[in-house]
């Protein structure tokens, strides 16, 4: 089973109600500590957060098992979108086998926004989505049996799903990567009230000595220095896992669930 890498989050929420100075800080500059937090966070949460916007052109193989099941990505654009493939067949002379009511996608699928056949949307409901992979029709149609990948998206012989792929931030964490956020803005201007862990391990003052946590070490413990961060990164992600881990067996059958 492969898909295309996802090699950064895609745009996360960010809760900046409680930075102070922030609207004043440069458009710039936001951005970047927009970016960064985003693109930390999303890798110390275990790379699972965020929803992207994807558009695929569902491609059968000749298999008709292989309807059932994800197959791979075509790593090519078709007309803006990506195609799936599960039969291999880019002209419209060519049939593969029995034609099927459910298509599994690339998921967690959030929610589909829009389904477009011939170039007619197909209205919502018609369709349902399952366990958050299987789209289904549900108005007693098929999905086509051919797919066109020489027309445009919204041409005759084409078809395509648009749907939100991910698993939506949660509020603590919009607030979490929001303090983050902050803090590395302040850093980005040289604001002495940056909190950020500097790489200091200690300092004498006036005979009193401060003792600083290693952020090199922070950052092999998953953390970030910041406690209302790392409180938030400790609860989704106790175990630092670099990504989320998926559980199959051929004797694992939980029924399914609508979830869209």
């Amino acid at each position: 089973m492969t898909q295309p890498a996802r090699t950064g989050p895609c745009a996360w929420e960010l809760n900046t109600a409680y930075c102070k100075g922030w609207d004043q800080y440069d458009e710039a500059v936001r951005k970047a500590a927009t970016d960064l937090a985003t693109e930390v966070l999303w890798a110390l949460s275990g790379r699972r957060y965020g929803l992207c916007d994807s558009t695929v052109r569902p491609v059968r193989r000749g298999d008709s098992e292989a309807w059932r099941r994800w197959e791979s990505w075509l790593d090519l654009p078709y007309g803006g979108s990506f195609a799936v493939t599960y039969c291999g067949c880019p002209v419209g002379t060519c049939a593969c086998g029995p034609v099927g009511q459910e298509l599994s996608l690339p998921g967690p699928i959030s929610a589909v926004t829009r389904v477009v056949i011939d170039g007619q949307e197909l209205p919502a409901e018609a369709y349902a989505v399952y366990d958050r992979r299987w789209l289904v029709r549900i108005d007693g149609e098929s999905w086509p049996a051919r797919q066109d990948l020489t027309a445009a998206d919204d041409q005759p012989g084409a078809w395509t799903v648009t749907y939100q792929r991910g698993v939506p931030l949660p509020a603590g964490g919009k607030v979490a990567a929001g303090a983050y956020a902050c803090e590395l803005a302040k850093a980005l201007v040289a604001d002495s009230t940056c909190r950020l862990p500097r790489r200091v391990a200690s300092l004498v003052r006036q005979g009193v000595q401060q003792t600083f946590v290693d952020p090199a070490q922070l950052a092999r413990d998953g953390m970030t220095g910041l406690p209302e961060v790392d409180q938030w990164l400790r609860v989704v992600n106790p175990h630092q896992l670099p990504r989320d881990t998926v559980v199959w067996s051929p004797d694992l059958d939980r029924g399914r669930r609508r979830t869209s």
